[in-house]
């Protein structure tokens, strides 16, 4: 006689009361998300220490402090000098202000004392001889001296023209210095042409370097046109020896 085992299946119960526990397992996006922050972070510290800034010691630290503080205090000092150097300039800008106004009140003052002597001055020249035999401007009058032999020759000449409303006229004015030299011999000496401007009166002074051991006689005093280089007055007076 044969006997039958059958086994039996287990029978599924919907209940909720159930004991059995089913073995729980990370999921598998967690673990990808762990391996790609791992490499990531592997990744990034091959990147920092190959190619990234270098991590200094302590000792470079210190030097980089050091040399921190040393500029900050450069920069304290510049600023120290800077504030020194506006604070001058500030001082000598109203020093140069106080000169100006003191420096113009002295030309007003000046220029006050100079008007009367201006008009007397105008007064005296109304009697001064007038030279007219070459035209309406003539030399009135004329000083020439020299102290020593081969000394300068000092001079002051005034031009006049015949009347106070003529128009300005514009030359030069040029001396020819006659006289002779310690071995005798004679020679004439032309100083360079002085540009003159005048409207009725023009006094004009100078000194006139000469060889040494020369004697000036006499100088031809000449105006000439500033256009055409022609005399336009002329007149020859004497030096006179001190």
């Amino acid at each position: 006689m044969v006997i039958r085992v059958q086994t039996k299946r287990a029978v599924f119960k919907p209940s909720p009361y159930e004991t059995t526990r089913r073995s729980r397992r990370l999921p598998s996006w967690f673990i990808l998300l762990m391996i790609g922050i791992l490499i990531g972070s592997a990744g990034l510290l091959l990147l920092q220490h190959s190619y990234g800034p270098k991590q200094l010691s302590i000792a470079e630290s210190q030097k980089l402090l050091t040399e921190l503080n040393g500029l900050n205090q450069d920069k304290l000092r510049l600023q120290s000098e800077t504030d020194e150097a506006k604070r001058t300039l500030e001082t000598e800008r109203a020093e140069s202000a106080r000169v100006r106004e003191t420096l113009e009140t002295q030309l007003k003052n000046t220029q006050d004392q100079l008007a009367p002597m201006k008009a007397q001055l105008g007064l005296l020249v109304q009697t001064l001889p007038y030279d007219s035999r070459h035209g309406p401007l003539g030399i009135s009058t004329g000083s020439f001296t020299q102290a020593r032999a081969g000394e300068k020759l000092s001079y002051t000449v005034l031009l006049m023209q015949d009347k106070a409303d003529r128009p300005e006229f514009s030359g030069l004015l040029e001396l020819a210095v006659e006289g002779n030299h310690a071995n005798g011999r004679n020679e004439t000496i032309t100083m360079a042409p002085v540009p003159v401007k005048l409207a009725h009166y023009l006094p004009v002074s100078g000194q006139f370097d000469l060889p040494e051991g020369f004697v000036a006689r006499r100088v031809n005093v000449k105006v000439l046109d500033a256009g055409s280089k022609k005399p336009v007055t002329w007149r020859l007076m004497i030096v006179q020896q001190k």
